[in-house]
């Protein structure tokens, strides 16, 4: 005879579980945005004050809040039921992402929420008490000890709106001062900037945009297809219906890098990070889950860099796209690899043709000579000998020293510095800048010797 018994987990040891799925603080964050977003605010504001020995962190949006009884619902852990179809435009799933993120870079969550003519309330989860009590107690805070909450921003006379507050940081070295925290909280403000200005950089355009700010600076949106520069290419699109919906593919090359702004270019992270970015762009429901790599469709190649496929993905292909909790990884369904793949030649070709157009106006000069091997598969990098130039001044020497200029030639060919001008073109090509060499090094070099 069989019997049953209730394991639940102990949450003392779940509780340092759910700390360690895996967030960064850009990842953690975005996933707070993605409730904001959800509730339909308008503006969002990240606030890091600087100057505090104990770093806080709080999120403030305008959205629709909370009655005090759906914050207690929404504070429990895995308090909706993945498998449930989602609303358009609904960037949740599993009812998780607030307390896991929340939990993954600060001991102590607190959650202020007001909805529209409703009354402001307080829960807060604090890992140090559930620890200590080995039980999952909530605290509720009621009525007028709201105010005495540290940094709280929401109070009876706003309409609407949510604040979430991260004290304890577990991100921060514990013991260190203020201005200690301030630098390293300012490197990561960097990185959340840059991984909001992407993956929400559709939520930053149009009607119904929403603002985003870090203490008071706004962000703004980085394109990763560059759609409004100067030499951009728009691909195929198609729509492709799947079991459950239908996604929409849309490919994309961006120009040239040397035809990309010094603003651009800096935004996407340089020339190494134009090479790094190529591949697929997945969004759910207009927000980016992942930001480049061909998920093993195609390889990673220097001409194919500028190649880019956009693929929107609906909420409701969640369970069969195996989206995360953190929303930041999915693998794609059989079906869907085999519709990509014949996309993927399009913007591929095109980037290497942008390239190797640009590599033959590069080439057509009269002082090298580049020599291709097919049979041995090699390249060679020479000082022309057809150069007419050269061959007058040959003419001029005796055979002995035009013998030494012949070596010399030939030495300087075999010794182009190739690894540093790969580095260099990959890294930061608009600092190359060939054309403002002049005679006047040479001629300080001759004055020294005669």
């Amino acid at each position: 005879m069989s019997n049953f018994k209730d394991l639940a987990p102990d949450p003392k040891s779940h509780i340092k579980t759910l700390m360690r799925i895996g967030y960064t603080m850009p990842s953690a964050i975005a996933d707070i945005l993605d409730n904001s977003i959800t509730a339909c605010s308008k503006n969002i504001q990240i606030l890091v004050p600087p100057g505090r020995d104990t770093p806080i962190i709080s999120i403030l949006d305008d959205g629709y809040g909370m009655s005090s009884e759906d914050l207690i619902s929404c504070m429990r852990i895995g308090c909706k039921d993945p498998s449930i179809d989602r609303d358009q435009g609904d960037l949740g799933r599993f009812g998780s992402g607030m307390k896991t993120a929340s939990f993954s870079q600060a001991r102590r969550l607190t959650v202020i929420s007001k909805a529209m003519d409703s009354s402001v309330s307080c829960a807060i989860w604090d890992i140090d008490l559930i620890e200590k009590e080995n039980t999952w107690c909530l605290e509720v805070v009621e009525g007028k000890d709201i105010e005495n909450v540290p940094f709280v921003k929401i109070d009876e006379n706003c309409i609407q709106g949510t604040q979430i507050i991260w004290e304890k940081l577990s991100c921060i070295r514990q013991g260190d001062h203020a201005i200690d925290h301030d630098e390293e909280l300012a490197s990561q403000i960097m990185e959340i900037k840059r991984h909001i200005a992407l993956h929400f950089h559709r939520f930053m355009q149009g009607k119904e945009k929403v603002n985003f700010s870090i203490n008071g600076d706004r962000i703004d949106p980085i394109d990763p297809f560059l759609t409004n520069a100067r030499g951009y290419q728009e691909g195929r699109s198609e729509r492709l219906r799947c079991k459950g919906g239908h996604i929409v593919i849309q490919t994309h090359v961006l120009p040239h890098i040397k035809n990309i702004s010094d603003c651009d270019l800096d935004f996407l992270g340089g020339a190494d990070g134009i090479s790094q970015g190529q591949g697929l762009y997945i969004y759910r429901e207009r927000r980016l889950i992942i930001a480049g790599g061909w998920m093993g469709l195609a390889r990673n190649s220097q001409l194919g860099a500028l190649a880019r496929v956009q693929v929107d993905v609906p909420a409701t292909l969640d369970h069969e796209w195996s989206t995360d909790v953190k929303k930041s990884s999915l693998q794609l369904p059989t079906k869907v690899k085999r519709g990509l793949r014949k996309f993927l030649s399009d913007p591929i070709v095109k980037s290497k043709k942008a390239y190797t157009y640009r590599g033959k106006q590069d080439v057509a000069n009269k002082f090298w000579k580049i020599c291709e091997d097919e049979d041995s598969g090699t390249i060679t990098y020479h000082v022309d000998p057809e150069n007419m130039k050269l061959q007058e001044l040959l003419k001029q020497l005796n055979s002995e020293d035009r013998i030494e200029m012949i070596k010399y030639l030939s030495e300087l060919s075999s010794n182009l510095p190739l690894n540093h001008i790969y580095q260099k073109m990959s890294e930061s090509p608009k600092e190359i800048q060939q054309e403002t060499i002049t005679t006047a090094v040479f001629a300080s070099i001759l004055d020294k010797i005669f």
